[in-house]
């Protein structure tokens, strides 16, 4: 960013409280000249000045044409025409500034490297579109390798769309990109018709009953982790150490994962529901609440619902106290559930 664009200085005309008072008897008083206003606010012609310079300068007031003296006022209209919008342009372009600025600052905050200081090996990036500008610098750059998990289930269109750009230009430097979803991703056919455009460019995709923790690793020297609190801002991490326990946990779960081709997704389905469905009692049997199952799975809670309600009269359970119980004492088959 060129620092030495103009600086802005918002300096604005004030509302006094004579200029204030002024006006309000002007507004009422159609012929009011400024020797009565001053004998009515009991006002020293002096300072009865000063307030007539104020309200011109916020267009409040315009310049006597008929000769007699009288005080015109315009309407509070005009000031805000003539005052705040240029004002508020002055923000907008400030504000402009300051995001740049941030932006420019945390990019460069990232890539510097502090040898030999460890507690700068995490940086928080609060601001989505700082998030955003930043996984894109670091995906310009990366060499050899990027590493994606995106739990959750089904990806929003806008997120894929978004994502398609960076991913065909990685992969056409050729770069190799892994990337993880849950299961219930392959029933999206937004999500679906994303993987069949990638795939043949060389990403590999593959699906887990539940979800590997959201995370982007770059070369494996640069990781980018969500905050906590469903947060909108992203965690920096460098450390060596943190990043291959990342990578790491991020092969166990590749290998234990399926991969998600487009051309056999349909014949998968069943397959991939049972490994849900088996999952969802694993929980069911741990007491984890409906709101923590769903997310595990990656589905709504409506349809996580509904999966526990079939398994439940599949069982003949009452509750789920007593399905907890029942689950735990026999193995469950899951053929009744084969329409879910």
């Amino acid at each position: 960013m060129d620092m030495r664009e103009k600086s802005l200085e918002l300096t604005a005309p004030q509302l006094s409280g004579p200029a204030d008072r002024l006006y309000r008897l002007i507004a009422k008083s159609p012929e009011c000249t400024a020797e009565t206003a001053a004998q009515q606010l009991n006002m020293s012609m002096s300072e009865l000045e000063r307030a007539i310079q104020d309200l011109r300068r916020l267009g409040l007031l315009s310049a006597d044409q008929s000769g007699t003296g009288t005080l015109v006022p315009f309407p509070v209209e005009f000031a805000r025409i003539k005052v705040l919008n240029p004002l508020q342009q002055d923000l907008n372009r400030i504000q402009s500034l300051v995001d740049r600025l941030r932006c420019d600052l945390n990019e460069l905050d990232v890539h510097t490297p502090h040898p030999g200081h460890s507690h700068y090996s995490l940086k928080i990036v609060h601001e989505l579109d700082d998030v955003r500008r930043l996984i894109a610098g670091l995906a310009a750059e990366c060499r050899e390798e990027a590493l994606t998990s995106q739990p959750g289930g089904a990806r929003k269109e806008e997120v894929l769309a978004e994502a398609m750009d960076r991913t065909t230009k990685m992969l056409s430097h050729g770069v190799k990109m892994r990337t993880l979803y849950q299961h219930t991703a392959r029933f999206s056919p937004v999500t679906v018709s994303y993987v069949s455009q990638v795939t043949p460019l060389g990403a590999q995709i593959r699906t887990l009953a539940d979800g590997f923790p959201r995370c982007i690793v770059f070369d494996r020297e640069t990781a980018v982790l969500p905050l906590l609190e469903d947060s909108k801002g992203a965690a920096v991490v460098r450390d060596p150490h943190v990043i291959l326990f990342i990578v790491e946990a991020f092969e166990r779960a590749w290998n234990a994962s399926s991969e998600f081709s487009p051309e056999n997704h349909v014949a998968n389905r069943r397959t991939v529901t049972s490994e849900v469905q088996r999952t969802i009692i694993s929980l069911l049997v741990q007491g984890e609440s409906d709101k923590r199952i769903a997310h595990v799975v990656g589905i709504s809670l409506r349809n996580c619902q509904r999966h526990i309600s079939n398994i439940m009269k599949s069982i003949g359970a009452r509750n789920r106290l007593h399905a907890g119980y029942l689950l735990s004492k026999e193995p469950f088959s899951l053929d009744p559930l084969r329409n879910t």
